[in-house]
């Protein structure tokens, strides 16, 4: 049987990531004006370019501290690079854009080069990518992967690569709840869009902070070294046993004896009545009942958690009851975790030991682009550095062929032909479209633990430094004198 898990595992791990992969291969999967722009300039889109992509803003959340986490190459490579292109699609994307879409445009040039270069049905995109590995800290403003090829067709990449953000948020969340918790503080994933969403996350959380705990089966399945699956009532069976020819009470205690007596487990839900009277005179009645297990406990997720912490811990000592976990959800995050956890030292007089935060939705909150200032930025044309040039604090690219490096605590954004004092931080994810990129989950989130908290601060190479230097004079000078003109 394990030869048949393992066999429908690899399966579905293909399928997994091969369902990131461009929708029927199409190579237009990108902003329209890619289209029109490398149409109007071909020799620029078949020069040989640079890109970066950089988090420009870290989590505004206590104890981030300006860092982020590196995670979800799996995912986000396989957009572009699970597989090569196919001859005939990019042929079909290149008539039905000059044809026949609402805006007829097309870089021949650039396609027709790609496939004169190769002779195989299956085309390979011939860029190089560049990054942090998995699990790396860094620090937001710096580059956390580079992009090397003909600039028309990396360009395409562009929304794809921004999706970065969600994964490196979510693995930054991680660390920061594990900061707040020695526990592992996870039950559900209801509020991801979708099932690979929702496995992409958990991959990232276990990065970041080696989470394993989880109600979602798929993830377990695929990754039993890193996932435990958990669970336990629900609000829709405690419920089911409700009628008008008896009292709430009783259907509720109903529904958690048969469940304990069944499992012979439990985090007992107690507020489908009221939590702080009905429900905690029914949690007790069942615990009693069950003097065989020791292995029942409570859930609470709604009203003042805190309070309700304390309220169960006392009655259930008062009760002669043994220590239980006490789970504690609605909303909790990192921030919350530490508000009960004080609440209960100064309440008890004790270490929460038994407390057991569960953190479903912490997980999506406000993991968007916009989050971190996701940004995909053109750097370098054949030999010369490109800028992008902002009003806007923190918004201006840095020019170059990029690559970071470490000095203690500092990171170094250099250029890839100089010679720094520094060990280097990058390694190759993409080689000439092939994804070389293959490090275990469990060798990231061991890096995540060795880097989180290293860095202080980053700066620029004496050659980047140089280069922005002297395009921020060529600005202001002549910034300075239209405005003259304009005056």
């Amino acid at each position: 049987m394990p030869d048949n898990f393992d066999e429908k595992r690899a399966r579905m791990r293909e399928e997994f990531f091969a369902r990131y992969f461009l929708l029927g291969g199409w190579p237009g999967a990108t902003d329209t004006y890619k289209r029109t722009m490398w149409a109007a300039v071909p020799d620029v889109a078949l020069a040989r370019a640079g890109y970066s992509l950089t988090m420009r803003k870290s989590l505004q959340e206590p104890g981030a501290d300006g860092q982020l986490i590196m995670a979800g190459h799996e995912a986000m490579l396989a957009q572009w690079f699970h597989r090569p292109l196919l001859r005939s699609d990019i042929e079909l994307y290149g008539a039905w854009s000059s044809q026949h879409a609402a805006t007829r445009a097309y870089p021949r040039e650039v396609w027709d080069t790609l496939l004169a270069s190769q002779t195989n049905e299956e085309i390979y995109l011939p860029i190089d990518v560049w990054g942090f590995p998995g699990g790396q800290t860094f620090l937001a403003g710096v580059p956390c992967l580079f992009f090397e090829g003909p600039g028309g067709l990396i360009s395409y990449l562009e929304p794809a690569m921004c999706r970065y953000f969600a994964p490196v948020i979510q693995a930054t969340k991680a660390r920061l709840m594990k900061q707040a918790t020695s526990r592992d503080a996870e039950f559900g994933l209801r509020a991801a869009p979708n099932e690979l969403t929702n496995i992409v996350l958990l991959l990232a959380r276990y990065v970041g902070g080696r989470g394993q705990l989880t109600s979602n089966d798929t993830a377990e399945f695929l990754y039993p070294q890193l996932f435990k699956s958990i669970g336990t009532i629900g609000h829709e069976m405690m419920c089911a046993g409700q009628s008008f020819d008896r009292t709430l009470a009783e259907a509720e205690y109903e529904m958690m004896d048969r469940f304990v007596t069944r499992m012979g487990t439990a985090s007992l839900l107690c507020d489908l009545v009221d939590a702080e009277s009905v429900g905690l005179e029914n949690a007790l009645r069942v615990i009693r009942a069950h003097p065989e297990t020791d292995r029942v406990g409570i859930r609470v997720d709604s009203g003042n958690i805190a309070e309700q912490c304390v309220l169960y811990f006392r009655k259930m000592r008062e009760a002669g009851i043994s220590v239980r976990t006490i789970v504690f959800e609605d909303e909790v995050n990192p921030e919350t975790v530490r508000q009960v956890y004080d609440h209960f030292r100064r309440e008890v007089g004790q270490e929460p030991t038994m407390l057991f935060p569960g953190a479903g939705g912490y997980w999506w909150r406000l993991v968007h682009r916009d989050t971190v200032a996701a940004a995909f930025k053109r750097t370098a044309t054949a030999d010369r550095p490109n800028v992008k040039f902002s009003n806007s604090p923190g918004k201006e690219s840095i020019g170059g062929y990029l690559r970071i490096l470490e000095q203690d605590e500092v990171l170094i954004v250099a250029e890839a032909s100089e010679s720094i004092d520094g060990q280097p931080l990058f390694v190759k994810l993409v080689d000439q479209g092939r994804i070389v990129y293959h490090e275990s989950f469990e060798q990231q989130a061991d890096r995540a633990d060795r880097t989180w908290g290293r860095y202080r601060r980053w700066q620029l190479s004496p050659k980047v430094a140089e280069t922005m230097r002297r395009f921020q004079q060529m600005r202001q000078r002549e910034v300075a004198e239209a405005r003259t003109r304009l005056s």
